[in-house]
């Protein structure tokens, strides 16, 4: 069932909440053909949405222990019709403000945890994956990407799209790209470490970067830099959905990877809910450059830090850095090589 299932339904049931008695739950089963009991529903008096999954007792889980956040609450309850028999977990929409990604929520969580072997099993999956859902709203909210961060996640996949895939196969977007997971740098892979950064801003072009361990090549065979200058337009040039369906598309006969992929998208920030607020953005290449992050290129690490300080913001100007810059061919085959030592592995 997808999203746009869902919001019919609960749009049928607003309609026909309209004068029901008070405190009462209108619901419809959904999912039929499914061994698990699920609802949605319109609580009342409040007109609020809800998903319901009817469980067994024995499987009650403590009211504490229920996940709480913005746009949703979750809690437990009984349905009129099962009157006291069987408890239900109610997951309900509490701000219309995310009314939109609720739609998409519910069907998420239910395509996910619906496909467990037992109840016990897709209770834990539901939970589960509501808790990826709240990361998600904690950090990013109901109105998707600043410019800023749209920016920053099309030159994520542009790497993914230009180096990843060709270069070392799609099998290493789900372990290989760490940014959504707000790792030290946006590529970890085969002990290489690759921080992006995009920039459109005219010269003198500076690189802003987040904390003392993003240049940090502790613990790594390499460190590199890569740098993608764009030119923003207005309807002109590539968007970032263009560049989300030209990976999926890519991704079409390997569903477990872009399943994976777009779970990735998710923890990123990206909803296709929130498309036509970036389909006006388009953008054009000015400039590729890679820089090899090593002893003497311009960073703060935390090995240079007094005890005591952390969380450093800083820039560096790209004419810093051009003695460290590496041919583009040359670091597609550094990159190339990861290839040949994951088929190793």
């Amino acid at each position: 069932m997808q999203t746009e299932s869902f919001d019919t339904i609960w749009c049928d049931l607003e309609s026909k909440a309209t004068g029901s008695p008070l405190d009462q739950i209108l619901t419809r089963r959904i999912l039929k053909d499914s061994p698990f009991t699920f609802h949605l529903g319109i609580r009342m008096p409040e007109r609020l949405r809800v998903l319901l999954i009817r469980i067994q007792r024995e499987n009650v889980i403590n009211q504490s222990l229920l996940p709480v956040s913005k746009g949703f609450e979750v809690r437990q309850t009984v349905l009129q019709e099962d009157y006291g028999h069987y408890p239900a977990i109610q997951l309900t929409l509490n701000d219309y403000t995310y009314k939109d990604i609720f739609s998409r929520l519910a069907e998420d969580v239910i395509s996910v945890s619906s496909f467990e072997s037992s109840e016990k099993a897709m209770i834990h999956a539901f939970f589960q994956r509501l808790k990826m859902w709240q990361q998600f709203l904690e950090r990013h909210g109901a109105g998707g990407l600043s410019p800023e961060a749209q920016q920053g996640l099309f030159g994520e996949l542009r790497f993914i799209r230009d180096y990843i895939i060709p270069e070392i196969g799609a099998e290493a977007i789900p372990s290989g790209w760490t940014g959504p997971k707000k790792a030290n740098q946006d590529f970890q892979i085969c002990g290489t470490g690759i921080e992006v950064k995009t920039g459109s801003t005219s010269l003198p072009q500076k690189i802003s970067i987040a904390s003392e361990m993003q240049l940090d090549d502790t613990g790594l065979e390499a460190l590199y830099l890569y740098y993608l200058s764009l030119i923003t337009h207005n309807n002109i040039g590539m968007t970032l959905p263009d560049l989300v369906g030209e990976i999926r598309t890519s991704l079409s006969e390997e569903k477990i990877i872009a399943d994976a992929f777009d779970d990735l998208l998710i923890e990123a920030g990206y909803l296709d809910e929130h498309r036509g607020k970036y389909e006006g953005t388009g953008y054009t290449d000015r400039t590729i450059q890679v820089f090899h992050v090593k002893e003497g290129f311009p960073r703060i690490t935390g090995r240079d830090l007094p005890c005591g300080l952390g969380d450093i913001h800083y820039s560096i100007t790209l004419s810093a850095c051009q003695s460290f810059g590496i041919k583009e061919e040359d670091f597609r085959e550094k990159i190339s090589r990861c290839k040949g030592e994951r088929n190793r592995a």
